[in-house]
């Protein structure tokens, strides 16, 4: 063993020590929980616990990589053997080992979102509905389905009507179809990684005994964010005689929109009786002072494990409480705080400015922008959702898989190649006739004569004869795409600021380096690239842009929800009113409103020492022009002792009046929404 467990403090080292029976860690923020995790994997494996036989699951490929990757610092080489990885990935790879009993084509493909809602689109066309239901929003209902482990079948017959927010008649309809054309195009969506592999071990006893002999060490990570399909995939793979740990924080479950359900841990412990419980409270993130008020703040939701948070720190700095007149006098502020931060040692990228909704961001941009302050805005369009990167991806997967009939559609006519839709549908029915995929089709004499299809085809093949044996390999390939395929000079063409166009350029031009990166990964761990393995990396990785942006000293801009995980030195949360924190599409339930306190106190607890909120008097509300806003119901229940009223910009007289007044006016709402939650815990605005 290359490590002490005497670095840990009394309660980290019981919960790594426990290898045997159910376990529950509930991690604070804060508390060291990752640290926990690697610790544990090392201990078992200095116990002589194999190695194959230990599975760590996580909800991100960022947390799974943070985890494998202080494991092997940990561990070294023996890290190897431990499945690390996502839900995600640990489902499609059992997928990948039964496609048939699993009801799919060996050598199946995953898809992107985009392509995903494109198939919605198909099936509300093929309904005649395309002008009646959004794609996006019914694509998103299928997922709450999946998610909840119902069939359109299940859905036509009044299945999870509580928890739809759609005709259920369309929706099994469109749902339907959807899985047919899934089926057509020999691909499965993200959602089907964990929904097929619970139907695949559920009407599989051989194959559920199979995985159960071989993982008979289980841990979970972010237990709290698991929805309803991951908790039945840890029933099937987990037994009373497996030593089975979840580490999570309830207090932290910030995504029922995605089917997480903050009631797991109680459900849990009725899966697995007799499961130990260990608190971890000691936080080496935040001052106590932040803590005080995190942990004052959360006690309002009845519904939790207790644990109260504290900290070795001696920083007493108190919190800072901003009323603003609007968002612009609010963003100017945070402006103002920024470059006094900066000039008191701080660097930008220990600065972030949190907000409940993205499109809080303009102000504060223009703010920073003004002030010449470096800033980085996160969330929004994904990286991989950009037209120039789907295009280039949808490329990369054709030459690695001539089979794969969405990327096909995709790029057969992009950039523009005057093949036109009548061509296309000629293509799909003989690929129909001839039982053949439409790359086979334009292949063959059939459209030898079409000189568009037929350079199209010239073009694919030649990128096929290039070598990929390894990363470096796949940097060329990358690069020939780029340069035979005219998707730059499409963007220069089609891009009029200049701005926007260098962007796109450079994303485009980045894209070769990240691909000979996941392949050269991939060789390290299995000793060759896969190209399976690497389809799917392409469709799973979505961190690509968090890791292109490291190093950059920017102030970090991004939703609280974006924000959970991180930590920085000095946190502004803005935009704290009724209506904005707590959204206003939470007011009318209470536990909507539970979640978003969570929210709240997982915005608290990614500050350090400095953390500074603001609320403003008036906000513009678009047609609606402004409108007067209360402070938000959550700053009532901070301690009054932890704050500092904002006054220290209060020179002149008169500034130092309208200051003064403003102090006045915030403490009497204050005292009045302390007062209103003392007789009614749900209070009305």
């Amino acid at each position: 063993m290359h490590f002490k467990i005497d670095d840990l403090n009394a309660e980290q080292r019981d919960a790594v020590t426990h290898t045997s029976g159910p376990l529950m860690i509930l991690a604070g923020a804060g508390t060291g929980k990752t640290r926990v995790i690697t610790y544990r994997i090392g201990y078992m494996l200095g116990c002589g616990i194999p190695g194959d036989s230990i599975v760590a699951l996580s909800f991100t490929n960022k947390a799974a990589k943070e985890m494998a990757e202080r494991t092997k610092a940990l561990v070294g080489g023996r890290a190897k053997k431990v499945w690390l990885g996502t839900f995600h990935s640990f489902c499609l790879n059992l997928l990948r080992r039964y496609p048939v009993q699993a009801g799919l084509t060996p050598g199946f493909s995953l898809a992107g979102t985009a392509d995903q809602i494109d198939l919605v689109r198909k099936g509300l066309e093929e309904k005649n509905w395309g002008g009646v239901y959004q794609a996006d929003k019914l694509h998103a209902q299928i997922g709450v389905a999946k998610n909840h482990l119902l069939t359109p079948d299940d859905v036509r017959r009044g299945g999870g009507r509580a928890l739809m927010n759609f005709d259920l008649a369309v929706l099994g309809e469109v749902f339907e179809l959807y899985e047919r054309q899934l089926r057509l195009n020999r691909v499965i969506d993200f959602d089907d990684c964990i929904y097929r592999t619970v139907f695949l071990l559920q009407q599989h006893p051989d194959i559920r005994e199979a995985v159960r002999r071989r993982f008979r060490h289980i841990m979970v990570d972010e237990y709290q964010d698991t929805n309803q399909a991951q908790l039945a995939i840890l029933e099937q793979i987990a037994s009373d005689s497996h030593d089975v740990c979840v580490v999570g924080d309830d207090d932290q479950s910030i995504y029922s929109w995605r089917g997480a359900m903050y009631e797991v841990l109680e459900r849990f412990e009725k899966m697995f009786p007799g499961t130990k419980i260990i608190k971890l409270e000691q936080n080496y993130r935040c001052s106590n002072v932040i803590l005080g008020a995190a942990n004052t703040v959360i006690k309002n939701n009845a519904q939790r494990k207790d644990k109260t948070l504290w900290s070795a720190s001696t920083d007493s700095s108190p919190i800072v409480l901003s009323p603003c007149e609007d968002e612009t006098a609010e963003a100017n502020l945070v402006a103002e705080k920024c470059l006094g931060l900066l000039g008191s040692g701080m660097n930008p990228q220990d600065i972030s400015v949190l907000y409940r909704a993205n499109n809080q961001a303009k102000a504060i941009e223009l703010a920073l922008r003004e002030a010449r302050i470096s800033y980085k805005t996160y969330g929004g369009q994904s990286f991989f959702e950009r037209k120039e990167i789907k295009d280039f991806i949808c490329y990369l997967r054709l030459v690695l898989k001539n089979e794969d009939r969405l990327a096909l559609w995709r790029v057969i006519n992009t950039p523009s190649r005057g093949i036109g839709i009548k061509t296309l549908e000629r293509i799909e029915e003989s690929a129909k006739t001839l039982g053949i995929s439409p790359y086979a089709v334009i292949s063959s004499a059939e459209f030898a004569g079409h000189s568009s299809v037929r350079g199209f085809h010239e073009l694919i093949h030649q990128l096929c004869t290039l070598p990929l044996n390894s990363g470096e390999d796949f940097a060329a390939l990358g690069t020939a795409i780029l340069k035979l395929t005219g998707l730059e000079q499409d963007v220069r063409l089609r891009t009029q600021d200049a701005g926007s166009r260098d962007r796109k350029v450079a994303n485009l031009r980045s894209l070769p380096q990240w691909i000979a990166t996941l392949a050269a990964d991939i060789k390290a761990e299995q000793g060759t690239i896969n190209i399976e393995d690497l389809l799917d990396s392409l469709a799973l990785d979505t961190d690509f842009k968090a890791e292109k942006d490291k190093g950059h000293s920017s102030v970090s801009l991004m939703s609280i929800h974006a924000a959970k995980g991180l930590e920085f030195p000095a946190v502004f949360v803005i935009g704290l009113e009724e209506q904005m924190l707590p959204h206003k599409n939470s007011l009318q339930d209470p536990q909507a409103v539970c979640e978003e306190r969570r929210l709240f106190y997982v915005a608290l607890t990614r500050a350090k020492r400095r953390l500074f909120l603001s609320y403003c008097l008036d906000r513009n509300s678009g047609y609606q022009g402004k409108q007067t806003r209360m402070p938000s119901r959550f700053l009532a229940e901070v301690p009054a002792a932890a704050f500092a009223l904002n006054t220290e910009d209060a020179s002149p007289v008169s500034r130092q009046n309208a200051e003064q007044a403003r102090k006045s006016q915030t403490l009497q709402r204050l005292g009045a929404l302390r007062s209103s939650l003392g007789q009614n815990k749900s209070p009305r605005f």
